[in-house]
């Protein structure tokens, strides 16, 4: 379920509050975050104090996700 919060604090940026909600897993929402918020990057780097803004869910863990090893030594 979405999130939404209003920035308390000054020099809070999305990024940061992306962080904050959800560790570097947050880095990933950027886009989706300033995509259900229209007029948000108009606001600029650092949100203004009052500015309200909603954040999408923490991303799943993909347990398909498969990284390949790759070896000086062959097999």
């Amino acid at each position: 379920m979405p999130q939404t919060f209003q920035i308390r604090r000054e020099g809070m940026t999305v990024e940061l509050l992306l962080h904050q909600a959800y560790g570097v897993e947050g880095r990933s929402l950027l886009e989706e975050t300033l995509r259900k918020n229209p007029g948000l990057s108009s606001l600029g780097t650092i949100l203004p104090l009052g500015t309200v803004l909603t954040i999408p869910d923490k991303p799943a863990a993909n347990a398909a996700f498969f990284k390949p090893v790759v070896s000086l030594f062959g097999n």
